[in-house]
Order: structure tokens, then C-alpha cells, then sequence
């Protein structure tokens, strides 16, 4: 039997469900805190009101911890170090945060080209790391090298020299992430270290406080993949963009196994989209974009748009204006400004808050002598055809942004027959105020979701564990790495392995496994690419890439 709870922190609401083999026992909505998230995490906890918690397998939670610290730039100071090489120079590329360059360089293959230069290591203590500070307040430092993601020699080089003059510093590598783009992997190390102190902190009070309740439960995390991974074991910044992830795996507990659908989830704060495909969610085939940064992190093709239920209704000149920002709740909720949710409340397309507030928020927006029957009808309907246009507008550019990725056009090749006139699921806490009107501006067929106003908490709690582990192996210089984890290693095989380098990739991918401390089954292989490296006329060894896969997806679908 199987016993989960799915925790879902929203920018307005807190989520929750609690599931037992496939039926939703007790499901629970508070509002999140957003300066203390453990405390809302235990607060929907309890309300779910679990009679024997001990007999709970797996808390899944959905937060947006990561997220918020970066687009609010409340994150911990990183040093920035460059081993950039020659090549394109580093300022070429727009990055949104200072560096530090270092010679010394390693070639495309992992060779060494050029040795670091120690006497630039010893004028760093002039730099930026002073040791005054060091002692109170441990610095960050990230050490990125253009192709150390092939060979790691010189970013471990200046971690050991650094930690031999400051023992508290706290350093990340950049092989750490294992993928080539130097760009992209610097600025996942400099994001990744800088939350790491909020990101840890977090980790560690929300599993004192479930222990001190004497609950012996696994916790996850969801990841922008819509995977999850222990909570002890996730790289923070694999953890934005896991509220989009949940609205799609939302859907997927919902729906037929088969069933292509837009995904449209409509919070309190934002809109989250993303598009499943025969069952499957769609992967960007790019590292997820958060505010500037862009970043190496799998991630679902899924976007949030800044516009909700509660998102601000400003009086104009020429009417109103619907800002990309929340004020707290609804009129009609308590709030202190007009919202979208007022609009529907006022035109009875939801039956929660009080009717008589909504009326008086949006008769706040117009002249006196215009608030009557007539022009605050006409002034909802306004607001609802505002919110659905914005909405459809980003589902327009998703569409011409999905049709461009790789397994986009798999699924098509895969798929010639079936109908690319998409329906649209939707879900959330507005979703029930503009199904109709969003139906109607899109023309196609557009369906309320059975549970959609707990829909991520579904997603969270019936998410699997995603993996992949990519092989890199060069058996000329005898060097391998794993893309994942940014693991190296010496290959004491064969110079022309075939079904030895299969082999050797199972091993891998059950070590990896062990670590996160997850299980895979059914996973998918990717067939072997074999590159000759020749010399003189004579193959001498070769360049060989597989991996193995386990997809995003739920472990079953919601019982009705």
C-alpha cells in the first residue's frame, strides 16, 4: 500500500493532499507565509489531519524557496573565478555578474594546455577574500574552467591552495555540474552556492521539526524536471521552477495515459504553463532561465507568467490597468485592493468570498457616477477578457517556442495521425472564474480539472524519482566522465569497448542511483555513438556517448 503526502507552497496559497493508493484522503489550503515556509509546510501538514502519520512512505513538497531568493537577489556574495582560456573571450558573453579571470587552460579533450599561474593565486588575498571577514561571515567562492567539465585538474588545483589560507571557505567547482557550455555552468555554480546557506538552512529546520514530532518520513523535494530527490540530496537550484513542474504533474494524476493537453494553472500570483504530449511531459532541451541568469538545470518546457487571481487591479484614466503584482488577497477576501478574483466573485463564477465586498472593490475602480449594475458588469467582464488575454498570449508564444524542441518534433514523427489542436486542462485556485471565457478566446476545447484547486499538491505527492546518467568516456586518454554529477575517472578498459562500455554504464548509473538514494526501474537506453579518434591512419581509440534515462511522470493516476 501506498501512503503520500504533496505539499505545494504557492505565492498565495499552501496546498496539500494526502493519498492512499491512488484516493485522496484529506486535502488542506492555507496561506503561505512567505518569510517563514517551514512553519506553512507543518501548518498544511496538520491540517490534513492524518490519523496515523507513521504510516505515511513520502512527503513530497514543491516550494519556491530558490526561486524567490534569486529573483530577489537574496543570496549569499560569490567570488567568481574564471579559468576562461583563450578561445572566446569571456567578455563577450553578457554576463550579469562580476568575475575574476585566471590563466591557465585545459583544451576541448581535458588536456592540459597552459598550467595556472600560482603567483596570480597569492594576489587574491588583495581581491576580494579578506580574512577578517572570513572568520565571521565564511565567503563563497565558485571556480569555473572553460572545459573542466572534461578535466577538473586546475579548479581542484586552486579549491585546495584557497582552503590552505581560508579553512571556512566555502567553495564550488564548476565539473561539479558536468555539461559543457562554460557560460551556463559558471553561472549554475555561482546560483547554486550563493542559496545553499538559505537552502540548507531551510533543509535542516523543516527536518528537525518533522523529527521532533517523532515522524520518520522520507521528505523530497520537486525539481524543475518534475523529478523529485531527497531532501538532503538536491542541489537547491534544481529546485526552481518546481511549482510549474507540479501543475504539470498535477495534470498527469488527472488525465488519460494517452492524452496530449496544454497545461494552464492559474494561481493566486502567477500562471504556470506547460505542455504534455501523449502522456509525457515536454523537457526543454535548454537549461532553465531564471530572472538573468541562465542556467543548466533539466527543467520541463514550462513558463509563469505574473498574473493571478489576486493580482492588482489599478484605476486609470482610460479604465484600469491589471499590474504583474499581488497585494494580498481579494477585496472580496479581506484584501485591500480590487483583484480578478473580485471580477468573478462580482459575476458569479465562483461561489467563495463576499459578494458585497467584490461589488465594492471594483465600484472603487470607476467615477461615482459610473458605479451602477450596468458599468460594473461591463467592468469584470473587462477584467476576465484582460486576464484570459494575457494568458492566451503566452500560450501562443509557448506553442511556437515548443514546436522548435527536439522531442517536440520526435513526438511528431512518432505521431503523424494525432491532432495537434491541443485541449486545454486547466487548473488552480482562478481556474473555475475563466474557464469559459478562456475556452472561447482560444476555440478549442478547454476542460476544468477534477481536483483543480489542489491540483500541484497531486502532482507533488504522485511524482516520481527522474534520473539520467550521461557517459562521456575517451578511451585515447583513458578519461570518462558523467555528465549528472560531474564525476572523472580513469577507463582501464579496452581502446574499442563495445558491450564492456554497456556494461560499465550500468555500474555507473546503480552507483548514482545508490547516492540519491533513489530506486529507477524502466528506464530508457540511448544507443551508443562510437567516434574513431585517428592518428597517422590508424584508429588509436575512440570517443563513446550513452546514457540512460528514467522520464518525468507520476506512479499512478488519481482514483475518482
Amino acid at each position: 500500500m501506498s501512503n503520500r503526502v504533496g505539499i505545494d507552497v504557492g505565492g498565495t496559497y499552501t496546498d496539500a493532499a494526502f493519498i492512499h493508493d491512488g484516493h485522496i484522503q484529506h486535502t488542506a489550503k492555507v496561506l503561505t507565509q512567505s518569510e517563514n515556509i517551514v512553519e506553512t509546510l507543518l501548518n498544511a501538514f496538520d491540517t490534513l489531519k492524518i490519523d496515523d502519520e507513521q504510516a505515511i512512505d513520502q512527503i513530497t513538497v514543491s516550494t519556491t524557496l530558490v526561486t524567490n531568493a534569486i529573483l530577489q537577489n537574496r543570496i549569499s556574495p560569490v567570488d567568481l573565478l574564471l579559468f576562461s582560456g583563450n578561445g572566446m573571450r569571456a567578455d563577450a558573453l553578457m554576463w550579469p555578474v562580476s568575475y575574476h579571470e585566471l590563466s591557465g587552460e585545459i583544451d576541448f579533450r581535458g588536456r592540459e594546455i597552459e598550467p595556472p599561474d600560482q603567483r596570480e593565486w597569492a594576489k587574491l588575498k588583495s581581491y576580494d577574500l579578506h580574512e577578517s571577514s572570513l572568520s565571521e561571515n565564511p565567503a563563497h567562492v565558485a571556480i569555473v574552467g572553460k572545459f573542466s567539465h572534461r578535466n577538473k585538474l586546475h579548479e581542484e588545483q586552486l579549491a585546495g591552495y584557497l582552503r590552505q589560507s581560508y579553512p571556512s571557505l566555502k567553495i564550488a567547482m564548476g565539473h561539479e555540474w558536468g555539461q559543457a557550455n562554460f557560460y551556463r555552468r559558471g553561472l549554475s555554480t555561482y546560483l547554486n552556492l550563493g542559496v545553499s546557506d538559505l537552502y540548507h538552512q531551510f533543509a535542516r529546520q523543516l527536518q528537525t521539526a518533522v523529527s521532533a514530532r517523532k515522524i520518520n518520513v522520507p521528505i523530497s523535494i520537486l525539481k524543475a524536471d518534475g523529478g523529485n530527490l531527497p531532501l538532503a540530496k538536491l542541489r537547491p537550484l534544481d529546485s526552481i521552477y518546481s511549482g510549474p513542474a507540479a501543475s504539470v504533474l498535477g495534470a498527469l494524476t488527472q488525465n488519460e495515459t494517452t492524452t496530449s493537453s496544454i497545461i494552464v494553472d492559474i494561481g493566486g500570483t502567477t500562471t504556470d504553463m506547460g505542455l504534455i504530449l501523449s502522456g509525457a511531459p515536454l523537457l526543454s532541451s535548454k537549461g532553465a532561465q531564471i530572472g538573468s541568469f541562465s542556467t543548466l538545470v533539466r527543467t520541463l518546457a514550462v513558463r509563469s507568467i505574473p498574473v493571478g487571481g489576486d493580482s492588482v487591479l489599478r484605476a486609470t484614466d482610460q479604465g484600469f490597468i491589471l499590474e504583474a503584482y499581488r497585494l494580498g488577497p481579494a477585496y472580496c477576501l479581506g484584501g485591500n485592493v480590487p483583484t480578478p478574483t473580485d471580477a468573478m466573485r462580482y459575476l458569479g463564477l465562483i461561489s467563495y468570498g463576499d459578494e458585497q465586498l467584490a461589488e465594492e472593490g471594483l465600484a472603487s475602480i470607476l467615477p461615482q457616477e459610473r458605479r451602477t449594475p450596468q458599468f460594473l458588469h461591463e467592468l469584470a467582464t473587462a477584467v476576465i477578457n484582460t486576464m484570459v488575454d494575457r494568458i492566451v498570449e503566452a500560450i501562443d508564444s509557448l506553442k511556437r517556442e515548443w514546436q522548435e524542441e527536439p522531442a517536440y518534433k520526435v513526438w511528431e514523427v512518432l505521431h503523424p495521425h494525432e491532432n495537434h489542436t491541443f485541449h486545454t486542462l486547466v487548473s488552480g485556485g482562478g481556474a473555475r472564474g475563466i474557464t469559459a471565457a478562456l475556452g472561447k478566446r482560444l476555440r478549442t476545447p478547454v476542460q476544468l480539472g477534477c481536483f483543480s484547486e489542489i491540483s500541484n499538491a497531486l502532482g507533488a505527492a504522485m511524482a516520481r524519482s527522474t534520473f539520467d546518467c550521461t557517459l562521456h568516456l575517451d578511451t585515447y586518454l583513458k578519461q570518462y566522465g558523467v555528465a549528472e554529477t560531474g564525476e572523472q575517472g580513469t577507463w582501464t578498459g579496452s581502446l574499442r569497448p563495445y558491450h564492456e562500455v554497456e556494461g560499465f554504464l550500468d555500474t555507473l548509473a546503480r552507483q548514482q542511483a545508490a547516492r540519491y538514494d533513489i530506486t529507477i526501474q524502466d528506464v530508457e537506453k540511448e544507443p551508443f555513438d562510437f567516434f574513431p579518434i585517428v592518428q597517422g591512419y590508424k584508429t588509436v581509440g575512440q570517443i563513446v556517448r550513452g546514457a540512460v534515462h528514467q522520464r518525468p511522470g507520476v506512479i499512478g493516476r488519481i482514483i475518482r
